[in-house]
């Protein structure tokens, strides 16, 4: 993949991550997780031994114990086995192998990451110790930042106040996706602009893994929509 010419890619992990990290221990209790995540609005932590990362534990991991009719029993403060439940251990819930990425890393890596994986959220780790988090939020924060400061985002004429961001990047999205493939070529005549420019919009597309640039050795290059993706991901919620 070429290098990133955009300094919102080059960013690093340590750059953008939360360092006052909000954790659990193996030994707290489900309750324990539960009160956490409502108190703290969050929907996922690192499980952590001193600062030594051992697992994570998340929203799902909860709602896999628990049933919408343990719910309505537990309310009613009837049943035996939700009770139980309740008093779990946060190391019988939590995921062990833990997806992690290192401070320095740059932040297209924590896309990728992101995207391959389907997480919301990537401990940071150095040495074996937890050195801070890094969430979705965290992410979309710094893309929105970027967007906002970006020459392409035009204001709508006709809003004056909060005007709505318009981005030839969405447009050039949209039709890709209808399309299923766009030549370049095709793309500048439409947006009147030079091939270099939709190569450069392409470029951060892909970096987000929402279409492929294709460089055919005969040919005019295009942008293709990566179909491959959205049939895996489909498939794994079929097996899921």
């Amino acid at each position: 993949m070429r290098e990133p010419k955009y300094k919102m890619f080059c960013m690093k992990v340590k750059d953008i991550m939360i360092r006052d990290v909000i954790t659990v221990a193996p030994e707290d209790s489900f309750a324990d997780v539960i009160e956490t995540f409502s108190q703290k609005k969050i929907s996922g932590a690192p499980v952590v031994e001193g600062r030594k990362p051992v697992g994570m534990v998340s929203e799902s991991d909860i709602m896999k114990q628990v049933s919408k009719k343990d719910i309505m029993s537990l309310i009613d403060g009837d049943n035996k086995d939700v009770k139980e439940k309740m008093s779990m251990k946060v190391k019988d819930l939590m995921t062990k192998n833990i997806i992690s990425v290192k401070p320095d890393d740059e932040v297209r890596e924590v896309i990728r990451m992101m995207n391959e994986k389907d997480v919301n959220r990537l401990p940071v780790i150095e040495k074996g110790e937890l050195r801070g988090i890094v969430t979705r939020a965290d992410v979309v924060s710094v893309v929105c930042e970027y967007l906002c400061e970006h020459p392409m985002l035009k204001k709508k004429e006709h809003e004056s106040e909060n005007p709505a961001l318009e981005t030839n990047i969405d447009t050039l999205l949209a039709l890709v996706k209808e399309k299923e493939s766009v030549k370049f070529s095709e793309a500048a005549k439409k947006f009147n602009v030079p091939e270099s420019k939709i190569e450069e919009w392409g470029n951060i597309l892909e970096e987000y893994g929402l279409v492929r640039l294709h460089y055919p050795p005969i040919g005019t290059p295009m942008l293709k929509i990566l179909k491959e993706k959205r049939h895996e991901k489909k498939k794994q919620n079929r097996e899921d």
